[in-house]
């Protein structure tokens, strides 16, 4: 017979848990996930952006062409504006969906200020 307890065997165990829980999901390196959300802000701006120049641009063509100045162009401005701004938001709810509630809670709290 053994002389380990049954308590050992368990910490032992928790133990190898944590570590391959560890090893399968190391901590992210701060500086990676700051230049991804950068990479991301900007590709948002530039998906935004693009969209209401591409939107006025084919706009002020075509009013060129037809001679309906400025309609065409308020039209396709605003056409570009809306389809920018789906974009924008699809994007934002895509990642959103990705956040579990446990990562939620991980994050740090600020307490309130209190009234003087």
């Amino acid at each position: 017979m053994t002389s380990q307890r049954p308590t050992d065997d368990l910490d032992s165990l928790e133990a190898r848990l944590a570590e391959a829980k560890r090893r399968a999901n190391p901590e992210p390196n701060p500086l990676q996930v700051a230049g991804s959300a950068f990479g991301q802000g900007t590709r948002l701006a530039l998906e935004l952006v693009s969209g209401v120049l591409v939107g006025a641009g084919l706009g002020y063509l075509l009013d060129r062409w037809l001679g309906t100045t400025p309609w065409l162009l308020l039209l396709f401005f605003m056409l570009g504006l809306y389809v920018g701004f789906r974009n924008l938001l699809r994007t934002v709810n895509r990642e959103a969906a990705k956040v579990t509630q446990a990562e939620l809670d991980a994050l740090p709290t600020v307490p309130e200020d209190e009234e003087r």
